[in-house]
């Protein structure tokens, strides 16, 4: 927490990753992965993409990094991350697709909507945690 002293405010200066995914498992994996950093990292797991642009729209500090999967039951990620895309207050917000595909054309359109990266999720929970690890690193998170 930080204090703001033109407004005498306590401001919430926790860095913030949301995970997209309508695996539960997964969420809570990732989740566990970043708490192993032993870093102040805020993870907010959210179903899917509906939740996502819901939570957008009514939240008081935007994330600094959304790892987005792609199959997701009501909306998938292609969308998801279009929709963003296209939405100015959104279109900002770095987004990681993090997915179980290893198909070049899911990287492809990934990227070409508009992703800043993509990852195909690790086999092992080592592999994952090393992998959060980076992203914690790359996208300057603690």
């Amino acid at each position: 927490m930080a204090f703001h002293f033109s407004t005498g405010i306590m401001l919430n200066t926790t860095p913030s990753v949301w995970v997209v995914d309508d695996d539960e498992d997964d969420q809570i994996f990732i989740q566990s992965a970043f708490e192993d950093l032993d870093k102040e990292i805020l993870v907010l797991p959210i179903n899917d993409g509906d939740q996502l642009l819901a939570q957008l729209t009514n939240c008081d500090k935007l994330p600094q990094l959304i790892l987005l999967d792609i199959n997701m039951t009501r909306q998938n990620g292609f969308d998801t991350l279009a929709q963003l895309r296209k939405t100015s207050e959104f279109a900002h917000l770095p987004v990681v697709m993090m997915t179980t595909s290893s198909d070049n054309s899911d990287r492809q359109r990934s990227l070409a909507l508009g992703a800043n990266q993509f990852l195909t999720k690790p086999a092992n929970y080592n592999q994952l945690v090393n992998l959060v690890k980076d992203l914690t690193e790359e996208w300057a998170l603690a």
